[in-house]
């Protein structure tokens, strides 16, 4: 199954709303959802770390050759440039699975 990745800014106080409407999609609601998407070709990345905006600063600036690789692949396909570190605040991780949450 593909998965897809949205961030959103919650609405001070939402966060709990935002929980529940997350359950309800992935619960009772998941076949109505999954027939209201429309298909295209998306690339979702992971990562972990102990401190993100830390990893993403000195990625954005490294000149590793590797690293200089994989920021020009990923910006030929999607158009990101990861050599400029973002501007704005980083959004804080939502998600309704428990820290040890297993892939089916």
């Amino acid at each position: 199954m593909d998965q897809i990745c949205l961030v959103v800014p919650i609405l001070p106080g939402r966060t709990a709303d935002a929980r529940d409407f997350m359950r309800e999609l992935e619960t009772g609601r998941n076949a109505d959802y999954q027939r209201s998407e429309p298909a295209g070709d998306q690339l979702v990345a992971y990562m972990e770390s102990p401190d993100f905006p830390a990893a993403l600063s000195a990625f954005s600036q490294s000149r590793d050759e590797f690293d200089r690789w994989f920021k020009q692949r990923l910006a030929d396909a999607t158009g990101l440039d990861l050599n400029t570190r973002p501007t704005g605040p980083l959004p804080e991780l939502l998600s309704s699975y428990p820290a040890t949450w297993r892939s089916s």
